[in-house]
């Protein structure tokens, strides 16, 4: 039987490659980059982040034991990379607390816990999905590379590491296994959601370039 997953395959294709021709992950890889705008895009993510382990949790609670275990583990996984990068930039608790949340940010929240809300479980797992299998893809596509600036990677080292590699398997067996559960109508759901969250993440870049505001 074929996984659920691999019918994803080619959107998640199409999002690398437009994420690897997006400017922020270029100049990121060229060291190009103004300090000033990874500066944005982490506090950005760290709001993204900080809605992300939630939802981990909130959908874990609806999970069977084995499933909920695990998810509420892969919730806490990129914490530790941030704070490294975080402290290292000299970003503070309370610049993080108080600089809003971009519109782009904001849409792809509103997004996942949207399909929490309207469709249930397997359509919220679909759209964790693909923070996990892009940054995973999109590193090993970038990982003959380096960039001079050792900030930024580190930013890329941390998606090549092998505990991320895991993370991004187990998040997709999750999303298998409520495959399997549901009709054709549910996983067509869980299709849309995780398209939804691909153009969010293709958009995440160019939000954090334009360092998006509010007008």
């Amino acid at each position: 039987m074929t996984l659920f997953t691999t019918s994803l395959t080619a959107t998640i294709n199409q999002t690398t490659e437009a994420s690897a021709q997006a400017p922020f992950i270029k100049q990121l890889s060229s060291g190009e980059l103004p300090l000033a705008t990874f500066r944005y895009y982490l506090i950005q993510d760290k709001h993204y982040l900080t809605a992300f382990n939630r939802l981990h949790q909130e959908i874990a609670a609806q999970l069977p034991a084995n499933e909920a275990v695990i998810l509420s583990q892969l919730g806490e996984g990129e914490d530790a990379a941030r704070q490294r990068m975080h402290k290292e930039i000299g970003l503070s608790t309370q610049e993080l607390c108080e600089t809003p949340v971009a519109p782009n940010a904001y849409s792809y929240i509103t997004h996942m816990y949207y399909q929490l809300e309207r469709y249930g479980t397997a359509a919220a797992t679909a759209g964790l999905l693909p923070c996990y299998w892009l940054y995973s893809e999109l590193a090993q596509r970038l990982a003959v590379k380096h960039s001079p600036v050792s900030l930024y990677q580190e930013f890329f080292d941390s998606y090549t590491a092998a505990d991320f590699t895991a993370s991004t398997e187990q998040m997709k067996a999750i999303v298998n296994q409520q495959a399997a559960g549901v009709d054709q109508s549910g996983r067509q759901l869980m299709t849309r959601a995780f398209q939804i969250s691909c153009y969010y993440e293709e958009q995440f870049w160019q939000m954090a370039f334009d360092q998006q505001g509010w007008r």
